[in-house]
């Protein structure tokens, strides 16, 4: 069994620094307090996805299958695929694009 964390420690920060801080904690999904005990011993926190990365990263795969199925049809039947399916698919990647900004 983990020891019990009984010991305390007094660190100091800048204000800006305790910022940057807490908005690294808040990007990870942590307390500021174990984002700096995990930091200090060694783990590298990730920094969680939003729910808006979430959706556009499923937004992509579906636009990403669109074009997989584009592609089956060029190599399967030795033609481009139909125009305005192109152009659709093309336009719902400029709209994912643009989501990112």
């Amino acid at each position: 069994m983990a020891d019990k964390r009984s010991i305390l420690k007094l660190i100091r920060f800048a204000p800006a620094e305790i910022d940057a801080v807490t908005q690294h904690a808040r990007a990870c999904g942590l307390p500021v307090a174990r984002y700096i005990r995990e930091t200090a011993l060694g783990a590298v926190p990730r920094i969680q996805r939003s729910q808006v990365h979430a959706e556009l990263i499923r937004q992509l795969a579906a636009i990403g299958n669109n074009l997989n199925q584009l592609a089956h049809v060029a190599n399967t039947t030795a033609r481009l695929p139909d125009e305005r399916a192109l152009r659709t698919t093309l336009d719902e990647i400029l709209r994912a694009i643009r989501q990112l900004d």
